[in-house]
Protein backbone atom coordinates (compact mmCIF):
# COMPACT_ATOMS: atom_id res chain seq x y z
CA UNK A 1 0.00 0.00 0.00
CA UNK A 2 2.87 2.32 0.91
CA UNK A 3 4.66 1.52 -2.35
CA UNK A 4 1.52 2.30 -4.34
CA UNK A 5 1.18 5.73 -2.67
CA UNK A 6 4.80 6.60 -3.47
CA UNK A 7 4.33 5.56 -7.09
CA UNK A 8 1.26 7.80 -7.39
CA UNK A 9 3.17 10.73 -5.85
CA UNK A 10 6.07 10.29 -8.28
CA UNK A 11 3.79 10.01 -11.31
CA UNK A 12 1.90 13.14 -10.24
CA UNK A 13 5.14 15.09 -9.76
CA UNK A 14 6.47 14.00 -13.14
CA UNK A 15 3.21 14.96 -14.83
CA UNK A 16 3.27 18.42 -13.27
CA UNK A 17 6.92 18.89 -14.26
CA UNK A 18 6.25 17.94 -17.89
CA UNK A 19 3.22 20.25 -18.00
CA UNK A 20 5.31 23.11 -16.70
CA UNK A 21 8.02 22.47 -19.30
CA UNK A 22 5.44 22.24 -22.06
CA UNK A 23 3.85 25.51 -21.04
CA UNK A 24 7.25 27.21 -20.98
CA UNK A 25 8.11 26.06 -24.52
CA UNK A 26 4.81 27.29 -25.85
CA UNK A 27 5.32 30.68 -24.25
CA UNK A 28 8.88 31.01 -25.60
CA UNK A 29 7.71 30.14 -29.11
CA UNK A 30 4.97 32.75 -28.99
CA UNK A 31 7.35 35.37 -27.66
CA UNK A 32 9.89 34.75 -30.45
CA UNK A 33 7.39 34.38 -33.26
CA UNK A 34 8.59 37.60 -34.98
CA UNK A 35 12.23 36.48 -35.15
CA UNK A 36 11.66 32.95 -36.09
CA UNK A 37 10.54 30.08 -33.97
CA UNK A 38 11.72 27.72 -31.33
CA UNK A 39 13.78 24.70 -32.27
CA UNK A 40 11.46 22.58 -30.17
CA UNK A 41 8.55 23.20 -32.55
CA UNK A 42 10.72 22.58 -35.64
CA UNK A 43 9.94 25.99 -37.14
CA UNK A 44 12.69 28.09 -38.70
CA UNK A 45 13.87 31.66 -38.23
CA UNK A 46 12.99 33.59 -41.38
CA UNK A 47 15.41 36.07 -42.99
CA UNK A 48 13.54 38.41 -45.32
CA UNK A 49 15.53 39.77 -48.29
CA UNK A 50 14.18 42.25 -50.86
CA UNK A 51 15.74 42.62 -54.32
CA UNK A 52 14.74 43.56 -57.87
CA UNK A 53 14.30 41.12 -60.75
CA UNK A 54 17.58 40.45 -62.60
CA UNK A 55 17.73 36.88 -63.82
CA UNK A 56 21.46 36.16 -63.63
CA UNK A 57 21.81 37.65 -60.15
CA UNK A 58 18.52 36.20 -58.88
CA UNK A 59 19.63 32.71 -59.86
CA UNK A 60 22.95 33.09 -58.05
CA UNK A 61 21.16 34.44 -54.99
CA UNK A 62 18.86 31.44 -54.88
CA UNK A 63 21.87 29.12 -54.90
CA UNK A 64 23.61 31.09 -52.15
CA UNK A 65 20.42 31.12 -50.08
CA UNK A 66 20.10 27.36 -50.45
CA UNK A 67 23.71 26.91 -49.30
CA UNK A 68 23.04 29.19 -46.33
CA UNK A 69 19.98 27.18 -45.29
CA UNK A 70 21.97 23.97 -45.62
CA UNK A 71 24.75 25.26 -43.37
CA UNK A 72 22.32 26.91 -40.94
CA UNK A 73 19.22 24.68 -40.93
CA UNK A 74 17.58 26.80 -38.23
CA UNK A 75 17.12 29.59 -40.80
CA UNK A 76 14.90 29.99 -43.85
CA UNK A 77 15.49 32.75 -46.43
CA UNK A 78 12.45 34.55 -47.82
CA UNK A 79 13.94 36.09 -50.99
CA UNK A 80 11.44 38.43 -52.67
CA UNK A 81 11.96 40.25 -55.98
CA UNK A 82 9.92 42.94 -57.69
CA UNK A 83 10.16 44.83 -60.93
CA UNK A 84 13.00 47.38 -61.12
CA UNK A 85 13.02 51.18 -60.88
CA UNK A 86 9.88 52.78 -59.41
CA UNK A 87 8.21 49.48 -58.56
CA UNK A 88 11.21 48.44 -56.51
CA UNK A 89 11.53 51.83 -54.82
CA UNK A 90 7.89 51.62 -53.74
CA UNK A 91 8.47 48.13 -52.34
CA UNK A 92 11.56 49.33 -50.48
CA UNK A 93 9.72 52.19 -48.84
CA UNK A 94 6.69 50.09 -47.93
CA UNK A 95 8.64 47.17 -46.48
CA UNK A 96 11.16 49.18 -44.44
CA UNK A 97 8.43 51.44 -43.06
CA UNK A 98 6.44 48.38 -41.99
CA UNK A 99 9.55 46.76 -40.46
CA UNK A 100 8.90 43.84 -42.81
CA UNK A 101 12.37 43.30 -44.30
CA UNK A 102 15.75 42.29 -42.86
CA UNK A 103 18.05 42.89 -45.83
CA UNK A 104 17.35 45.10 -48.81
CA UNK A 105 19.29 45.83 -51.96
CA UNK A 106 19.93 49.30 -53.29
CA UNK A 107 21.50 50.51 -56.51
CA UNK A 108 24.69 52.56 -56.90
CA UNK A 109 25.72 52.66 -53.27
CA UNK A 110 25.24 55.55 -50.87
CA UNK A 111 25.09 58.57 -53.15
CA UNK A 112 23.63 62.05 -53.62
CA UNK A 113 23.83 63.04 -49.98
CA UNK A 114 23.33 66.81 -49.53
CA UNK A 115 26.43 68.85 -48.66
CA UNK A 116 26.86 72.21 -46.98
CA UNK A 117 27.05 73.79 -50.43
CA UNK A 118 23.77 72.23 -51.66
CA UNK A 119 21.04 74.18 -49.81
CA UNK A 120 17.59 72.71 -50.36
CA UNK A 121 18.81 69.52 -52.03
CA UNK A 122 16.63 66.43 -51.70
CA UNK A 123 17.72 63.94 -49.05
CA UNK A 124 17.99 60.46 -50.62
CA UNK A 125 15.98 57.56 -49.18
CA UNK A 126 19.00 55.72 -47.76
CA UNK A 127 20.04 58.79 -45.74
CA UNK A 128 16.51 59.34 -44.45
CA UNK A 129 16.41 55.71 -43.33
CA UNK A 130 19.75 55.95 -41.52
CA UNK A 131 18.86 59.26 -39.88
CA UNK A 132 15.55 57.71 -38.75
CA UNK A 133 17.30 54.72 -37.19
CA UNK A 134 15.99 52.19 -39.71
CA UNK A 135 19.39 50.93 -41.00
CA UNK A 136 21.82 48.94 -38.85
CA UNK A 137 25.38 50.13 -38.21
CA UNK A 138 27.74 47.45 -39.56
CA UNK A 139 30.97 49.11 -38.46
CA UNK A 140 31.82 46.54 -35.80
CA UNK A 141 31.03 43.46 -37.88
CA UNK A 142 34.07 41.28 -38.55
CA UNK A 143 32.93 40.43 -42.09
CA UNK A 144 33.38 44.07 -43.19
CA UNK A 145 37.12 43.35 -43.25
CA UNK A 146 36.51 40.98 -46.18
CA UNK A 147 35.64 43.95 -48.41
CA UNK A 148 37.95 46.43 -50.07
CA UNK A 149 38.33 49.34 -47.64
CA UNK A 150 38.29 51.98 -50.38
CA UNK A 151 35.04 50.63 -51.84
CA UNK A 152 33.44 50.49 -48.39
CA UNK A 153 34.52 54.09 -47.81
CA UNK A 154 33.12 55.33 -51.14
CA UNK A 155 29.86 53.41 -51.24
CA UNK A 156 29.06 52.11 -47.77
CA UNK A 157 30.05 54.79 -45.26
CA UNK A 158 28.04 57.69 -43.84
CA UNK A 159 29.15 59.99 -41.03
CA UNK A 160 32.12 57.75 -40.35
CA UNK A 161 30.07 54.57 -39.90
CA UNK A 162 29.55 51.62 -42.24
CA UNK A 163 25.92 51.07 -43.16
CA UNK A 164 26.14 49.19 -46.45
CA UNK A 165 28.11 46.60 -48.41
CA UNK A 166 28.63 47.34 -52.14
CA UNK A 167 28.89 43.99 -53.93
CA UNK A 168 30.55 45.12 -57.16
CA UNK A 169 31.44 47.85 -59.60
CA UNK A 170 30.56 48.28 -63.26
CA UNK A 171 32.05 50.39 -66.03
CA UNK A 172 29.54 52.58 -67.86
CA UNK A 173 31.62 54.77 -70.17
CA UNK A 174 32.98 52.19 -72.58
CA UNK A 175 32.32 50.96 -76.08
CA UNK A 176 32.09 47.27 -76.86
CA UNK A 177 33.90 46.61 -80.13
CA UNK A 178 33.87 43.75 -82.61
CA UNK A 179 37.47 42.54 -82.78
CA UNK A 180 36.98 40.73 -86.06
CA UNK A 181 35.66 43.86 -87.79
CA UNK A 182 38.60 45.85 -86.43
CA UNK A 183 41.18 43.23 -87.47
CA UNK A 184 39.74 42.65 -90.92
CA UNK A 185 39.83 46.38 -91.66
CA UNK A 186 43.17 47.19 -90.05
CA UNK A 187 41.60 49.31 -87.31
CA UNK A 188 42.86 49.88 -83.80
CA UNK A 189 41.32 51.00 -80.50
CA UNK A 190 41.25 54.82 -80.37
CA UNK A 191 42.85 56.62 -77.44
CA UNK A 192 41.86 60.24 -78.25
CA UNK A 193 38.71 62.00 -79.42
CA UNK A 194 40.11 62.73 -82.87
CA UNK A 195 41.17 59.09 -83.24
CA UNK A 196 37.62 58.01 -82.36
CA UNK A 197 36.16 60.29 -85.04
CA UNK A 198 38.66 59.03 -87.62
CA UNK A 199 37.81 55.44 -86.71
CA UNK A 200 34.12 56.16 -87.23
CA UNK A 201 34.84 57.78 -90.60
CA UNK A 202 36.91 54.78 -91.68
CA UNK A 203 34.10 52.43 -90.72
CA UNK A 204 31.51 54.48 -92.59
CA UNK A 205 33.75 54.52 -95.68
CA UNK A 206 33.66 50.73 -95.63
CA UNK A 207 29.87 50.65 -95.29
CA UNK A 208 29.96 49.65 -91.62
CA UNK A 209 27.75 51.39 -89.05
CA UNK A 210 30.09 52.58 -86.30
CA UNK A 211 28.00 52.70 -83.08
CA UNK A 212 24.83 51.12 -81.76
CA UNK A 213 22.88 52.44 -78.76
CA UNK A 214 19.44 51.85 -77.23
CA UNK A 215 17.93 55.31 -77.49
CA UNK A 216 14.32 54.28 -76.92
CA UNK A 217 14.97 53.74 -73.21
CA UNK A 218 16.80 57.12 -73.10
CA UNK A 219 19.08 56.28 -70.16
CA UNK A 220 21.57 54.31 -72.34
CA UNK A 221 22.37 57.62 -74.07
CA UNK A 222 23.87 58.78 -70.78
CA UNK A 223 26.68 56.24 -70.90
CA UNK A 224 28.85 57.82 -73.61
CA UNK A 225 28.15 61.18 -71.97
CA UNK A 226 29.57 59.92 -68.66
CA UNK A 227 33.00 59.62 -70.30
CA UNK A 228 32.72 63.12 -71.74
CA UNK A 229 31.63 64.65 -68.44
CA UNK A 230 34.31 62.95 -66.34
CA UNK A 231 37.16 64.03 -68.61
CA UNK A 232 35.92 67.49 -69.67
CA UNK A 233 33.95 69.12 -66.84
CA UNK A 234 36.19 70.97 -64.44
CA UNK A 235 39.14 70.20 -66.67
CA UNK A 236 38.77 66.56 -65.67
CA UNK A 237 37.55 67.20 -62.12
CA UNK A 238 33.78 66.89 -62.39
CA UNK A 239 33.35 67.12 -58.60
CA UNK A 240 34.86 70.61 -58.79
CA UNK A 241 32.47 71.52 -61.62
CA UNK A 242 29.43 70.16 -59.75
CA UNK A 243 30.27 72.12 -56.62
CA UNK A 244 30.86 75.16 -58.83
CA UNK A 245 27.42 74.98 -60.46
CA UNK A 246 25.82 75.11 -57.00
CA UNK A 247 27.96 78.10 -56.05
CA UNK A 248 27.41 79.90 -59.35
CA UNK A 249 31.05 79.50 -60.39
CA UNK A 250 30.28 77.14 -63.28
CA UNK A 251 27.12 76.75 -65.36
CA UNK A 252 25.23 74.33 -67.57
CA UNK A 253 25.88 76.61 -70.51
CA UNK A 254 29.57 77.29 -69.89
CA UNK A 255 32.17 76.22 -72.46
CA UNK A 256 32.91 72.82 -70.89
CA UNK A 257 29.26 71.84 -70.48
CA UNK A 258 28.49 72.86 -74.07
CA UNK A 259 31.52 70.88 -75.28
CA UNK A 260 30.06 67.75 -73.66
CA UNK A 261 26.75 68.24 -75.46
CA UNK A 262 28.40 69.10 -78.78
CA UNK A 263 30.57 65.98 -78.76
CA UNK A 264 27.63 63.75 -77.95
CA UNK A 265 25.60 65.43 -80.69
CA UNK A 266 28.46 64.71 -83.12
CA UNK A 267 28.23 61.02 -82.31
CA UNK A 268 24.43 60.96 -82.47
CA UNK A 269 24.22 62.88 -85.74
CA UNK A 270 26.96 61.11 -87.66
CA UNK A 271 27.98 57.75 -86.29
CA UNK A 272 25.14 56.04 -84.48
CA UNK A 273 22.88 53.48 -86.11
CA UNK A 274 19.90 54.88 -88.02
CA UNK A 275 16.76 54.97 -85.90
CA UNK A 276 18.65 54.52 -82.62
CA UNK A 277 15.90 56.38 -80.76
CA UNK A 278 13.58 53.47 -81.60
CA UNK A 279 15.90 50.71 -80.37
CA UNK A 280 15.05 49.31 -76.93
CA UNK A 281 17.70 48.17 -74.48
CA UNK A 282 16.82 44.49 -74.70
CA UNK A 283 17.48 44.50 -78.46
CA UNK A 284 20.81 46.36 -78.45
CA UNK A 285 23.15 43.47 -77.51
CA UNK A 286 21.81 41.33 -80.37
CA UNK A 287 22.33 44.17 -82.86
CA UNK A 288 25.99 44.26 -81.85
CA UNK A 289 26.39 40.49 -81.53
CA UNK A 290 25.15 39.91 -85.07
CA UNK A 291 27.63 42.39 -86.57
CA UNK A 292 25.19 45.14 -87.54
CA UNK A 293 27.38 47.71 -85.78
CA UNK A 294 31.10 47.75 -85.05
CA UNK A 295 30.70 49.19 -81.55
CA UNK A 296 28.03 49.35 -78.85
CA UNK A 297 27.64 52.05 -76.20
CA UNK A 298 26.71 50.03 -73.12
CA UNK A 299 27.73 49.09 -69.59
CA UNK A 300 30.24 46.35 -68.89
CA UNK A 301 27.51 44.29 -67.20
CA UNK A 302 26.09 43.39 -70.62
CA UNK A 303 29.14 41.32 -71.64
CA UNK A 304 27.46 38.03 -70.60
CA UNK A 305 24.35 38.97 -72.60
CA UNK A 306 26.43 39.65 -75.71
CA UNK A 307 28.35 36.40 -75.28
CA UNK A 308 25.08 34.50 -74.97
CA UNK A 309 23.69 36.15 -78.11
CA UNK A 310 26.74 35.05 -80.09
CA UNK A 311 29.15 32.66 -78.32
CA UNK A 312 31.57 32.82 -81.26
CA UNK A 313 31.91 36.60 -81.24
CA UNK A 314 35.29 38.04 -80.33
CA UNK A 315 34.71 41.37 -78.65
CA UNK A 316 36.45 43.86 -76.38
CA UNK A 317 35.64 46.99 -74.39
CA UNK A 318 37.51 50.30 -74.17
CA UNK A 319 36.88 53.70 -72.56
CA UNK A 320 35.31 56.21 -74.92
CA UNK A 321 38.12 58.76 -75.41
CA UNK A 322 36.72 62.20 -74.60
CA UNK A 323 39.74 64.48 -75.07
CA UNK A 324 43.05 64.72 -76.92
CA UNK A 325 44.89 63.59 -73.77
CA UNK A 326 45.26 59.83 -74.14
CA UNK A 327 46.45 59.38 -70.56
CA UNK A 328 43.41 61.21 -69.19
CA UNK A 329 41.09 59.07 -71.31
CA UNK A 330 42.56 55.74 -70.21
CA UNK A 331 40.21 54.95 -67.32
CA UNK A 332 36.61 53.90 -66.95
CA UNK A 333 33.78 55.84 -65.41
CA UNK A 334 31.18 53.78 -63.59
CA UNK A 335 29.25 53.05 -60.45
CA UNK A 336 28.74 50.59 -57.66
CA UNK A 337 25.90 48.18 -58.23
CA UNK A 338 23.93 45.92 -55.84
CA UNK A 339 24.45 47.24 -52.31
CA UNK A 340 23.16 45.43 -49.21
CA UNK A 341 21.63 47.13 -46.17
CA UNK A 342 20.59 45.40 -42.95
CA UNK A 343 17.54 46.96 -41.32
CA UNK A 344 17.61 47.99 -37.68
CA UNK A 345 13.98 47.17 -36.91
CA UNK A 346 13.34 44.20 -39.18
CA UNK A 347 11.93 40.96 -37.76
CA UNK A 348 15.26 39.07 -37.68
CA UNK A 349 18.38 41.24 -37.56
CA UNK A 350 20.39 38.41 -36.00
CA UNK A 351 19.64 36.21 -39.00
CA UNK A 352 20.32 39.06 -41.41
CA UNK A 353 23.81 39.57 -39.99
CA UNK A 354 24.42 35.84 -40.11
CA UNK A 355 23.37 35.78 -43.78
CA UNK A 356 25.56 38.78 -44.70
CA UNK A 357 28.49 37.18 -42.90
CA UNK A 358 27.91 34.03 -44.98
CA UNK A 359 27.58 36.03 -48.21
CA UNK A 360 30.82 37.89 -47.39
CA UNK A 361 32.87 34.71 -47.28
CA UNK A 362 35.08 34.79 -50.41
CA UNK A 363 33.89 31.43 -51.74
CA UNK A 364 30.24 32.51 -51.58
CA UNK A 365 30.87 36.04 -52.83
CA UNK A 366 32.81 34.62 -55.78
CA UNK A 367 29.72 32.71 -56.93
CA UNK A 368 27.71 35.92 -56.80
CA UNK A 369 30.19 38.19 -58.56
CA UNK A 370 30.80 35.67 -61.35
CA UNK A 371 27.08 35.47 -62.08
CA UNK A 372 26.62 39.26 -61.83
CA UNK A 373 29.55 40.09 -64.11
CA UNK A 374 30.68 42.80 -61.69
CA UNK A 375 34.18 44.05 -61.01
CA UNK A 376 34.82 42.57 -57.53
CA UNK A 377 34.78 44.74 -54.41
CA UNK A 378 36.72 42.12 -52.48
CA UNK A 379 40.45 41.76 -53.08
CA UNK A 380 42.05 38.68 -54.65
CA UNK A 381 38.81 37.36 -56.12
CA UNK A 382 39.18 35.34 -59.32
CA UNK A 383 36.15 35.70 -61.57
CA UNK A 384 37.56 33.39 -64.26
CA UNK A 385 36.41 36.07 -66.68
CA UNK A 386 38.70 36.86 -69.57
CA UNK A 387 36.56 39.90 -70.26
CA UNK A 388 37.12 41.38 -66.78
CA UNK A 389 40.79 40.39 -66.59
CA UNK A 390 41.83 41.51 -70.10
CA UNK A 391 39.31 44.15 -71.13
CA UNK A 392 38.45 45.92 -67.87
CA UNK A 393 41.36 45.53 -65.48
CA UNK A 394 43.88 47.53 -67.56
CA UNK A 395 41.60 50.59 -67.24
CA UNK A 396 40.67 50.29 -63.56
CA UNK A 397 43.63 52.11 -62.04
CA UNK A 398 41.74 55.39 -61.72
CA UNK A 399 38.12 54.22 -61.57
CA UNK A 400 35.86 57.27 -61.44
CA UNK A 401 32.24 57.56 -60.39
CA UNK A 402 29.82 58.67 -63.09
CA UNK A 403 28.25 62.12 -63.12
CA UNK A 404 24.81 60.82 -62.15
CA UNK A 405 26.32 59.20 -59.06
CA UNK A 406 28.03 62.44 -58.02
CA UNK A 407 25.59 65.14 -59.13
CA UNK A 408 23.33 66.36 -56.34
CA UNK A 409 20.32 67.85 -58.08
CA UNK A 410 18.00 70.61 -56.99
CA UNK A 411 14.46 69.64 -56.11
CA UNK A 412 11.77 70.28 -58.72
CA UNK A 413 14.35 70.90 -61.45
CA UNK A 414 13.01 70.97 -65.03
CA UNK A 415 12.70 67.99 -67.36
CA UNK A 416 15.93 68.82 -69.22
CA UNK A 417 17.95 68.26 -66.03
CA UNK A 418 15.81 65.73 -64.17
CA UNK A 419 17.31 62.51 -62.76
CA UNK A 420 20.84 63.93 -62.77
CA UNK A 421 20.83 63.58 -66.56
CA UNK A 422 22.13 65.61 -69.48
CA UNK A 423 19.33 64.41 -71.76
CA UNK A 424 20.90 64.53 -75.19
CA UNK A 425 17.70 62.94 -76.51
CA UNK A 426 16.41 66.50 -76.72
CA UNK A 427 19.00 67.35 -79.38
CA UNK A 428 17.97 67.30 -83.05
CA UNK A 429 17.19 65.33 -85.09
CA UNK A 430 15.39 63.34 -82.38
CA UNK A 431 14.64 66.32 -80.19
CA UNK A 432 13.62 69.95 -80.46
CA UNK A 433 16.99 71.67 -79.99
CA UNK A 434 19.04 72.23 -83.13
CA UNK A 435 22.24 73.10 -81.28
CA UNK A 436 23.96 72.08 -78.08
CA UNK A 437 24.03 75.70 -76.94
CA UNK A 438 20.24 75.99 -77.18
CA UNK A 439 19.76 72.98 -74.91
CA UNK A 440 22.48 74.19 -72.54
CA UNK A 441 20.81 77.59 -72.17
CA UNK A 442 17.47 75.95 -71.31
CA UNK A 443 19.18 73.69 -68.77
CA UNK A 444 20.81 76.64 -67.06
CA UNK A 445 17.48 78.48 -66.88
CA UNK A 446 15.84 75.41 -65.32
CA UNK A 447 18.67 75.14 -62.81
CA UNK A 448 18.28 78.77 -61.79
CA UNK A 449 14.47 78.49 -61.63
CA UNK A 450 14.77 75.58 -59.17
CA UNK A 451 16.97 77.55 -56.76
CA UNK A 452 15.50 77.84 -53.26
CA UNK A 453 13.70 81.14 -52.77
Amino acid sequence: MTKKIWVLVLVSALTLSLAACGGGNKGDSAASEGEGSSKASGEKKVVKILHWKQENINKAMEEINADFEKQYPEYKVDYTTTGPDDEYKQAQRARITANDVDILADLSGMRLSPQEWTPGAKVPDWQQWIDSGLIADLSGQEFIKNWNANDIEKAGTYNGKVYAVPTGKVAMSGLFYNKEIFEENGLSVPTTWSELLQLCEDLKAKGITPIGVAGKDVWPLKMPVFALQAKILGGGDQQKWIEGVWKGETAYNDAEAVEVLEKMKTLQDNYMIDGFMGIDYASAPAIFATGKVAMLADGSWDAPTIATANPDLKFGYFPLPATEDAAKNASFVGKYDVTWYVTEKGPNQEGALKWLEFFSQPENYTKFVKAAGFIPTQDNISTDSEFIDKELTPYLGDFELAYEIMMINRQNVGEHLAAEGVHTEYLAPGGEFKSAKELADVQQKEWEAAAPK
